[in-house]
């Protein structure tokens, strides 16, 4: 994709975490915020430059608030601008807490939107990522077994992505009524599914795809799992001419078996790989021709968060009209989806929606280091809060109250 690069207002070597920190203006349009703020009082408002070459969690979580921090003036979604940037306490503050496993913050608005917002993501993936893993090591403790398999369709550049999302739903009902598959998933103790949606953009556009992993009562053959998928992809492939879509090839649509001691953790991971973390290569688990790595493995394919890198570190106007598109097209989509009744057999309680895990404070009234007065200085500087996470995280109490002390943050009950 040929991009239209922006006219930086300090030296490109000198800014790496936000467009904004030396964007000015685009060569061919403005960068315009839609809360109106001027882009040189939001360049005030940038961190520092993360190294790339040792990847820390407390870089990640810079980049990740310095990201949220950018979309608080080029969102195009009022959650999003708002997400940790303001306390929704009565008198403004904000809990800086702490317990054995975690830091966070309590009284700050969150959007709970996984798919566009890299903080809420991060936090919604991990708690996916534990439940995913503890129903794959359920299953496969208990002398079950699984299939991994992919499922897309053929498309162009000019396809509608809300269509194509649809399609993918609509083939996937087709699967699961077909009368072939579902006499071989009795056969081999079909016990429910989970599936993960997942997008890319490219030279044919947008890119919606499914992974789902099967799981059974017992172990399943490779030769059972090649007949499933042969079942599987003729009622997928009827569903998409029905729709008036075309399937893939089958040997582009993959269906394959589980094996090794730590395939939970493995699928866990690559099931909620989705995150944003444009200094790491965070590899999933390669059981599919889908991409394992922050930046797919195609060339001119991209995932939505490489599309708020190019935002966020490169001044790439043309991936912020597109990342525009994403937060419009992903809204009220499903990340994760659970055949009924498996969280239950499993021993999962009742799935919580995202909203309800990005919302949830870290620890509680027992786990408070102290109170930040004013959150004011967090949004005048959106990677503050991820700098004072880190120093807690690693230092405690003292060090955190340290910190504020030398950026003269109001702080109460220390």
């Amino acid at each position: 994709m040929g991009c239209r690069s922006l006219k930086f207002a300090t030296e490109k070597e000198t800014a790496a975490v936000s467009i904004v920190a030396r964007a000015a203006v685009s060569v061919e349009r403005p960068i315009v915020s839609d809360s109106g703020v001027s882009l040189e009082n939001i360049a005030n408002r940038v961190a520092k430059p993360v190294p790339k070459a040792v990847p820390t969690r407390g870089n990640v979580r810079a980049l990740r608030f310095a990201a949220r921090g950018v979309l608080w003036d080029l969102s195009g979604e009022k959650r999003c601008r708002s997400c940790g940037r303001w306390s929704i306490t009565p008198d403004g503050s904000v809990q800086a807490r702490k317990t054995s496993q975690a830091v966070g913050y309590a009284g700050l608005a969150t959007c709970g939107r996984v798919w566009v917002c890299p903080v809420c993501n991060a936090k919604i993936q991990a708690a996916r990522r534990l439940e995913v893993g503890a129903a794959l090591s359920f299953i496969l403790g208990t002398d079950g077994g699984a299939a991994f398999g992919s499922y897309t369709l053929r498309h162009h550049a000019r396809t509608d992505p809300d269509r194509l999302w649809r399609g993918l739903s609509k083939c996937w009902q087709a699967v699961k009524r077909d009368g072939s598959v579902r006499r071989l998933r009795v056969s081999m103790g079909y016990l429910g599914t989970i599936r993960a949606a997942e997008c890319t953009y490219g030279a044919n556009g947008w890119h919606p795809h499914i992974h789902v992993v099967h799981l059974f009562s017992r172990p399943v053959s490779v030769a059972e799992v090649a007949a499933l998928h042969a079942a599987e992809f003729r009622a997928w492939a009827a569903g998409a001419a029905r729709l008036g879509l075309s399937a893939p090839s089958d040997a582009a649509q993959d269906l394959h078996v589980v094996t090794g001691a730590t395939a939970d953790v493995e699928l866990g991971d690559y099931f909620t790989k989705a995150s944003y973390t444009p200094t790491v290569e965070a590899v999933g688990w390669e059981m599919t021709s889908s991409q394992t790595k922050t930046r797919t493995r195609a060339k001119d394919s991209r995932t939505p968060w490489d599309l708020l890198a190019a935002v966020h570190l490169e001044g790439d106007a043309d991936a912020l009209d597109l990342w525009h598109i994403w937060e419009r097209f992903s809204k009220g989509k499903r990340a994760l989806t659970w055949t009924r009744g498996l969280r239950a057999l499993c021993g999962l309680g009742v799935e919580r929606e995202d909203e309800e895990v990005a919302e949830e404070a870290v620890g509680t009234a027992d786990d408070v280091l102290f109170t930040i007065a004013d959150w004011a200085p967090f949004r005048a500087h959106p990677v503050w809060g991820a700098e004072l996470l880190t120093v807690v995280e690693v230092g405690g109490k003292a060090a955190g109250l340290a910190w504020c002390a030398e950026r003269g943050i109001e702080i109460r009950g220390a």
